[in-house]
């Protein structure tokens, strides 16, 4: 097979208009009108109400491409677009070649009688998306409700380029991936998949391909399976007839070298090298692919308290920790390799193993799915379907199908997916009739037969899920299934409100916050827009009721400020504390309850919202408070029955022994009761280490602190527990010694020390990654961080700031 690419330079234009202009491939129009200079970036100010009429026009783009004498001998010639978004009619040479309708699969069509030797062109006409979908609407013989913005539901395009109540309203369109002419003779590989089929001393897998041939003939398939090295070799004939044929190779590979996420082993991948020749040799079509040998199974068990839901992976339960992710940005094909990689790499810095790809944006590119592979990050896969209701006639159904069969295709041979869920909040929402009393369950047809049909048929390595959540006969149940906690937020409780949630599996959880000053700035047109109920400000938070949320959540802990700059990081704070709240305390209660997905890990514009790295990259300080609440072995504090219980939680498969220093301590650093207490915590467990009476307690002056440290004396964590809200505590004015030793080329060892409690203390220098940062130091005791930094050690101590709460003098030892 030879591939032609034909990406790089189109033109475009708008129907009505005459002008050609000069378009980039993969691309949006968004994108091409910004690089022509004809509209303003919308995501400055409020440019993005400037920008609405773009999704209203008919788009044309086209490109001129010579083909070889040569590359027309080929038997068949097929034109292939990766993706485009969404709906358009193709032309070659000036014939209709074709029509699109869904962003989600790959269109391929047969141009081999149409192409012609040297110069040809390719037109591609994309229709308005919000006309389309409106006239959908219009025609279809049933109401159907979705958001703001009810016609997105009949079509299968990003659901969340309509808005969404963290992004703007960009309803693109454009080739959003690449675009191929593939020729080919005789045969060629459609589909190569490799299914544990079972598990144990030794791996029984399949080797399963689809193939298509022109003629029945003798062909070979060989392949060689590698793990750093070669494992297996075989080249095996087969007689073959015409058309499609599927062909299942059975293998043992002895001994195998498991999958396993983060933190529960080590991410092994094996590599598929495959070649399909005929009987003289030639090689028809080639490929390589990457799989993983694991076993995944989603426990779910009757209890007296309801109904388990845990993963296991190789038979080992595994506490989720981790995050919803959208798509990294409203413009797609913006996206690229090293944005997934930053923000993946992050995730598994800060102790992530799983991520959920929400179902309103996109199945992410392979690339996001090869570094999820890589880094040992489990996937929960939900299915494009989101907060609405969803046709469920015939053409539509079938429609999904084959949506469904693309996509499980595509994305099988990824060890790191661990589920494929049919849609978000779609059962919760009729549930809780948040589009009032309905006569039927619309969609439900999708989630309840289609989409597991289609999963049982090409994919049972991996369990399907209904919805997010689901579970009980309230989809949203504390008792059974997995559960999204909005009463804290959007239900205007406190963050403490978590204690209360017992739910079994919570994958939707979260808390807003403005992003750091500096993307603040990028967003903004003036100085006057800098602060908090701003015009600007309040149109880069799409929430309903967004600000004032936030201030009640400082209201409820801080004392309240008109300060722009103390607005963005007390609120930042209470993310940080409202997320270490509920993980702590669903950790606490694992294997009750086996995960915590925070909403959300990053941004698609620069926005207020519930991320914790924002859309430059940029960590908000929540990140820091999520990694030490992730961490693999931690301690607790939290009050129950009036008292306050202390955790020891282990994620590791060993035990771990070490020690508990625990006291009440002044702000001051006058310390009573102090103990130290040897502990040991068992191998993927929680336990109770103490339990503590405070009744005889300063709740203005003191505060409640553990220490928890490994068998060579090391602080491997520590916690605090106050007595009263923030606003009220009587903290003195701490003074911060510090000092900066190099241990290696750009790489630093800050020791920090305070006379009196210093409350999140933030460090501050361009460009360095810093190991732990918003850290609590307490009084008369040293606090260590690692960081890297592409300075000198002078220019270190130079440039590097320290703020905090109550910090209010800073000394260089």
């Amino acid at each position: 097979m030879e591939i032609l690419k034909l990406d790089g330079e189109w033109e475009f234009k708008a129907v009505k208009d005459k002008k050609w202009r000069k378009a980039k491939v993969p691309g949006c129009v968004h994108l091409d009108l910004m690089e022509n200079g004809l509209i303003p970036d919308p995501f400055v100010g409020e440019n993005e109400l400037e920008v609405q009429w773009v999704e209203k026009e008919d788009w044309i783009y086209r490109k001129k491409f010579q083909v070889g004498k040569e590359f027309l001998k080929y038997s068949s010639i097929y034109l292939e677009f990766e993706g485009i978004d969404t709906f358009s009619e193709i032309y070659l040479n000036g014939k209709k070649i074709g029509e699109t309708d869904n962003m989600f699969i790959a269109w391929e069509f047969n141009v081999k009688d149409l192409l012609v030797e040297g110069e040809n062109e390719l037109e591609v006409r994309l229709f308005s998306p919000s006309k389309v979908l409106e006239e959908r609407a219009k025609n279809y013989p049933y109401k159907l409700h979705g958001g703001d913005y009810s016609p997105r539901v009949f079509g299968r395009k990003a659901q969340y380029s309509f808005g969404w109540d963290w992004g703007p309203r960009l309803a693109t369109s454009g080739i959003w991936k690449s675009v191929k002419l593939k020729g080919w003779n005789k045969a060629r590989l459609l589909d190569v998949w490799v299914p544990v089929r079972s598990l144990g001393e030794n791996a029984q897998i399949n080797i399963e391909l689809d193939i298509e041939l022109q003629e029945s003939i003798p062909v070979d398939v060989a392949f060689r399976i590698s793990h750093k090295k070669p494992v297996l070799e075989q080249r095996l004939r087969f007689t073959l007839p015409e058309g499609r044929v599927f062909l299942k190779i059975p293998l043992t590979i002895k001994n195998p070298k498991l999958w396993f996420p983060r933190g529960y082993g080590e991410q092994n991948l094996y590599t598929l090298q495959l070649v399909l020749l005929d009987e003289k040799g030639e090689v028809l079509d080639k490929v390589e692919e990457r799989f993983g040998i694991r076993k995944v199974e989603l426990f779910t068990q009757e209890d007296n308290k309801g109904e388990s839901f845990v993963f296991k992976i190789n038979n080992i339960p595994v506490f989720a920790k981790g995050a919803n992710w959208i798509p990294a940005d409203s413009f797609l094909p913006r996206i690229k390799e090293e944005d997934y990689r930053l923000l993946l790499i992050r995730a598994k810095e800060a102790g992530v193993n799983m991520l959920r790809v929400w179902g309103g944006g996109i199945y992410e590119n392979d690339i996001f799915y090869e570094l999820c592979d890589e880094l040992g990050i489990m996937v929960w896969q939900d299915f494009m379907f989101a907060c609405a209701e969803y046709p469920d006639d015939e053409n539509f159904l079938n429609d999904v199908q084959k949506e469904a069969e693309f996509v499980i295709k595509r994305l099988r041979n990824h060890p790191s997916i661990v589920l494929w869920c049919g849609n978000n909040e779609n059962h919760w929402g009729y549930y809780a009739k948040w589009w009032g009393e309905r006569e039927k369950f619309w969609g439900e047809e999708i989630y309840s037969r289609v989409l597991p049909d289609v999963c049982a048929r090409l994919d049972l390595t991996r369990p399907y899920w209904p919805s997010s959540p689901y579970g009980g006969k309230d989809p949203n149940s504390q008792e059974v299934g997995d559960r999204h906690n909005w009463e804290v937020w959007h239900g205007w409780i406190d963050f403490n409100g978590y204690l209360k949630d017992n739910g079994r599996f919570i994958s939707e959880f979260g808390m807003q916050a403005p992003p750091v000053a500096e993307t603040i700035r990028k967003f903004i047109t003036s100085e006057k827009e800098y602060y908090p109920q701003s015009r600007e400000m309040e149109f880069h938070n799409k929430a309903r009721e967004g600000t004032e949320r936030i201030i009640r959540y400082i209201a409820g802990h801080f004392k309240i400020t008109e300060d722009m700059n103390e607005y963005i990081y007390l609120s930042q704070i209470i993310q940080g504390l409202a997320l270490k709240t509920g993980i702590e305390h669903w950790r606490n209660n694992k294997f009750h309850t086996s995960g915590s997905l925070i909403w959300q890990w990053n941004d698609c514009w620069p926005v207020v919202s519930w991320s914790i790295i924002d859309y430059y990259k940029k960590l908000k300080p929540s990140y820091y408070f999520v990694k030490r609440a992730f961490r693999d072995i931690k301690v607790n504090i939290e009050p129950r029955n009036g008292k306050l219980l202390v955790f020891g939680v282990n994620d590791t498969l060993e035990k771990f022994y070490g020690k508990i220093e625990y006291a009440i301590s002044t702000f001051r650093g006058k310390r009573r009761g102090k103990k130290e207490v040897d502990i040991e915590i068992p191998a993927n467990s929680s336990v109770i280490l103490g339990e503590f009476n405070l009744e005889d307690v300063d709740k203005f002056k003191e505060f409640f602190y553990v220490q928890l440290y490994n068998e060579k004396d090391e602080l491997i964590d520590q916690n605090e527990y106050f007595f009263a809200p923030f606003r009220h505590l009587e903290l003195p004015n701490a003074v911060v010694v510090y000092s900066v030793k190099e241990i290696e080329e750009n790489s630093y060892l800050l020791n920090i020390e305070s006379d009196f409690l210093a409350l999140w203390v933030s460090l501050k220098l361009e460009n360095a990654e810093w190991e732990d940062n918003f850290v609590n130091i307490y009084p008369k005791t040293k606090y260590s961080i690692r960081f890297k930094a592409p300075y000198t050690l002078k220019e270190v101590e130079s440039k590097l700031k320290l703020e905090g709460y109550n910090l209010k003098k800073v000394i260089k030892s």
